[in-house]
């Protein structure tokens, strides 16, 4: 066999014979090329020899190697544009298991699948990205290990320090592939991405909380993922020692985090999900070891985004395990300092498992029709499941056990609560001093409403729960005109409560609507209370 430089060589003797078998000079792959008419010489897809030109024959792909990125003594910025030659061709591109660095970034094109066999790339160049898909669409990226050019940080969002760029992209895969130290992001697209699926891929750091807090800094923008737009999957994928995991920018819709790792959060959370995300499942995943909250929905009075409203929002079948200080196992919260404007709307949080957390353990505010149910919650630095500014909000058939404040706080603002048929065990273990916060249930009164608390079981320990129930109403001035349409009517209806100081505790001179059937212990025989 001929080898193709060879072939081409001038002077050369070998007949221009319309199709030639030859072999390539650095692949040692048996290759094709054909004659064809005019063509623009690039010394790998079209050569050539005396007077022809010849034009190389593939299945469907073109591989890097071609362009001989190999050679003895080459620099990085060579190889950078050898690569972007190749994949300026536009067509599928392969990269053999090798190893190399480029100085710059690599730019794909309009339905372009870049393919690896364990091909590991890094990056040499200070804020530039590996990969740059920016509005471009169907593109797939599977098989690589990229590495970040690891020292450098830039505080905000335009930062390029990522491994995949994919700001408006369409149709977009990346999978399978391993992705370390980049500084902002593995993979940033913050707005206008549609239909990305990131699977199967691994983001495993080296940094550490002494790299995110360097000379004084807080480098919360590094991240696993921080993408926004429409049609977003993120599936089984493993996310290590970030300053937060999975980032998803605000007034994203259609988005799908499920069945992901995410460990070792070394500054703030393990999920963090920005205002206005809307259709939003967020099932299956473990989250472990955060700085701050495992999982954060967040919303935010934006005077210019009023229609930034998170909506049809589930949260289920989660593991939150081991929260920082002052880090709820799974928040919902509205962050603008005395809003009361936006509600996340139609919310699920069922069936998840919170352990070990820094602060609540399911920390519910600003929700405008939801249930949290079916949650096993235990082992919590304060209140197991707090509950605050929520309308038409049902909490039942929890298991919570092990708090060091309440079971359940119900504070301020509530509208059509219930909380039914839940299961506290050991509330009030850090004896606090503050009474309310060393019961099974606490219904703070400040402009509560229709509340209704009916067949838990509270159970304490030792003399740490003061208060099975314990309901305190703060009535508003007489001249407030709140007064005239506030109902203060609570339901307290079924409950048992074991073990407990004083199993009831009434701070209010107001009537309740319902009190009966209550069991302070079930050796005595129960009766009826008025």
């Amino acid at each position: 066999m001929i080898y193709a430089n060879a072939f081409f060589t001038a002077g050369n003797s070998y007949p221009n014979e319309d199709v030639v078998q030859l072999v390539d000079n650095y692949t040692h792959e048996a290759v094709v090329y054909k004659k064809i008419g005019t063509a623009v010489e690039d010394g790998v897809i079209y050569r050539k020899k005396d007077n022809d030109f010849y034009e190389r024959q593939w299945s469907g792909y073109v591989n890097v190697l071609w362009w001989n990125i190999r050679e003895a003594g080459i620099l990085t910025p060579t190889v950078t544009e050898r690569i972007n030659k190749a994949l300026a061709l536009g067509y599928n591109t392969f990269f053999d298991e090798m190893s190399i660095e480029i100085k710059g970034t690599l730019y794909l094109q309009d339905n372009q699948k870049i393919l690896s066999n364990k091909c590991t790339i890094k990056q040499t160049e200070v804020k530039a990205e590996i990969f740059n898909c920016e509005q471009k669409k169907n593109i797939s990226i599977t098989g690589f290990m990229l590495k970040g050019e690891g020292v450098d940080y830039v505080v905000n969002a335009s930062s390029r320090n990522v491994g995949i760029l994919c700001t408006k992209a369409k149709n977009l895969i990346i999978e399978k592939n391993v992705f370390e130290n980049f500084t902002y992001a593995a993979v940033s697209g913050l707005d206008g991405v549609g239909d990305l699926t990131f699977r199967f891929n691994k983001v495993k750091n080296l940094f550490d909380h002494e790299w995110v807090t360097k000379n004084g800094e807080y480098r919360k923008d590094n991240m696993g993922i921080v993408v926004g737009g429409e049609n977003i999957t993120i599936f089984k994928n493993y996310f290590e020692n970030s300053s937060q995991g999975i980032y998803i920018a605000e007034n994203s819709n259609f988005v799908s985090i499920s069945d992901n790792d995410v460990e070792n959060t070394i500054l703030e959370h393990g999920m963090y999900l920005d205002s206005g995300i809307s259709n939003l499942t967020v099932i299956g995943n473990r989250v472990r070891n955060t700085v701050k909250v495992g999982i954060k929905l967040q919303n935010s009075d934006d005077p210019n985004h009023p229609d930034y409203v998170c909506h049809n929002v589930v949260i289920s079948n989660n593991i939150v395990e081991n929260t920082g200080e002052g880090g709820d196992g799974i928040l919902i919260n509205n962050t603008t300092v005395g809003a009361s404007r936006l509600y996340a709307r139609n919310v699920v949080v069922s069936g998840n498992v919170v352990r070990n957390a820094g602060q609540h353990g399911i920390n519910i505010r600003f929700v405008d029709l939801g249930v949290v149910s079916n949650n096993v919650i235990n082992d919590i630095s304060y209140a197991g499941i707090y509950i605050s500014d929520t309308k038409g909000v049902e909490v039942c058939n929890n298991n919570i056990k092990t708090t060091q404040e309440t079971g359940i706080m119900i504070e301020a603002n509530n509208y059509l609560l219930s909380a039914n048929f839940n299961t506290i065990e050991n509330p009030g273990l850090k004896n606090s001093g503050l009474e309310d916060l060393l019961t099974g249930i606490t219904i703070r009164g400040t402009l509560n409403k229709e509340i209704s608390v009916r067949n838990n079981k509270m159970v304490g320990r030792g003399n740490a729960m003061k208060y099975g129930v314990f309901v305190e109403f703060v009535a508003p001035p007489d001249k407030n005109p709140v007064k005239q349409t506030f109902q203060e009517t609570y339901e307290i209806v079924g409950n048992t409560v074991l073990n407990a100081v004083t199993p009831y505790r009434f701070n209010s001179s107001v009537a309740l609507r319902l009190l009966n059937n209550n069991y302070k212990n079930l050796l005595t025989s129960p009766v009826q209370e008025a």
